[in-house]
């Protein structure tokens, strides 16, 4: 009894956080009202809601979530029709799902934005960008996006949350398909938003799935933004082709490239980054380089490479190593990152945002849930989580925030700093 009084204590002190999910409701609206009854009664704090398959009819749903919750609450959700996460279950065939979590933790403060792709947002709630308090954030850009780049978006919120703290950012998200977001009582047809946590330790957990293999090279020219004409001076068939098949492949799979990005912000406020930095965001599990599928090699012997991102080209001297993508690298990558976040804290989350590529979860395993188990094998208990499959992906290389993609990317939430 002594034991069970106190697990009840450690949980009351961490506060509340809970997940629901109903599934195969054709009507928005008692959708959203068996949702509320899987709810705990009246509470303030976050909730973040993902549905699947209502379109227009939507609308109805943020507003009557925020009626149970009250307007203290803050409310964010939006369509997703690659599918939704919740309560272990990844739902992609699923037609009609509603998800959502519910953060009531001690301390916690979010701090909701909505805005567009080329400015950064105001802050709600009495934020401001210009705090030096150890901040994270959930962002997310609702498609269509009529204008800007997600990429840049993303540096300028990475930079914002910086700020004067010197501490590296967390920022985690993803492009959900369908639009329709509502944002602490507005409704939006599209464009970015999210929502800035205080007081609370949230760790990203990046998973893009590959194994490197072969060699470090260096880029030494590239005829177009996305085509290599030449690694180590090399044609990059005559050198690539060998190591794709020789004896170092880790397996069957897709090929990749793991290109080595400036993982450093530049200087700001907080003066400069160091290989300090550096090492420790590496020690806390972040990737050191993009993954980016490799397409084909033309006529002429050049690399055909996913760009890396709108802004940024290829260029000379940029440093790359092959990487083998598969189902059970993709595994073993989640697991082994998920393990070492547990490690780093000492405890499982008290919640987690996922946000996994549309070309992952039934697409790439053949089942839904396959995910989700992992991570609950780790954390050895279920975990509150709420998620959704993107067509993009958010989340860290090194200190700074890149759009990913055929990647996994999770905000791990636990109560207090």
């Amino acid at each position: 009894m002594r034991a069970l009084a106190r697990v009840a204590a450690r949980r009351a002190l961490r506060g509340h956080a809970s997940s629901a999910l109903v599934a195969g409701e054709a009507e928005a609206e008692e959708a959203a009202r068996k949702l509320i009854e899987k709810l705990p009664e009246k509470r303030n704090g976050l909730l973040l809601y993902l549905a699947k398959g209502y379109g227009a009819r939507s609308e109805c749903i943020g507003p009557l979530l925020h009626e149970h919750l009250g307007s203290d609450a803050v409310v964010l959700g939006c369509n997703s029709e690659g599918g939704v996460m919740a309560q272990g279950r990844e739902l992609q065939k699923e037609t009609f799902a509603l998800a959502a979590l519910l953060l009531d933790l001690p301390g916690l403060q979010a701090r909701p934005f909505a805005g567009d792709l080329e400015q950064l947002p105001s802050l709600k709630r009495g934020g401001r960008w210009s705090s030096g308090t150890d901040r994270s954030a959930l962002a997310f850009c609702s498609l269509p996006v009529s204008a800007g780049d997600p990429q840049s978006w993303v540096c300028m919120l990475d930079i914002a949350l910086t700020g004067r703290s010197g501490r590296p950012p967390v920022l985690v998200g993803g492009m959900p398909v369908g639009g329709y977001a509502y944002v602490d009582g507005e409704m939006k047809a599209s464009g970015a938003f999210g929502v800035v946590l205080e007081g609370a330790s949230c760790s990203p957990v990046v998973c893009q799935g590959s194994e490197p293999f072969g060699p470090f090279m260096e880029i030494t020219a590239v005829q177009q933004q996305h085509v290599i004409r030449e690694i180590n001076g090399q044609s990059p068939r005559d050198l690539l082709l060998p190591l794709l098949n020789g004896p170092q492949v880790p397996g069957t799979g897709s090929s990749m490239a793991g290109i080595f990005v400036d993982p450093k912000p530049e200087s700001g406020e907080h003066g400069s980054w160091t290989d300090a930095h550096l090492a420790a965001a590496a020690l806390g599990g972040r990737p050191n380089c993009l993954s980016r599928p490799m397409h084909a090699f033309t006529q002429e012997g050049y690399l055909v490479l996913s760009p890396l991102t709108d802004m940024t080209p290829y260029a000379p001297g940029m440093q790359l190593q092959l990487q083998c993508f598969s189902p059970q690298h993709a595994l073993r990558d989640l697991r082994s990152r998920a393990e070492t976040d547990l490690a780093l804290h000492g405890r499982p989350p008290d919640a987690v945002v996922m946000v996994s590529c549309g070309a992952r979860g039934s697409e790439l395993y053949g089942e839904e849930g396959v995910e989700s188990a992992i991570l609950r094998e780790v954390w050895g208990c279920d975990v509150p989580m709420l998620g959704f499959f993107a067509g993009g992906e958010f989340g860290p290389v090194g200190l700074r925030t890149y759009v990913h993609g055929y990647t996994t990317s999770c905000m791990m939430i636990r109560s207090g700093q």
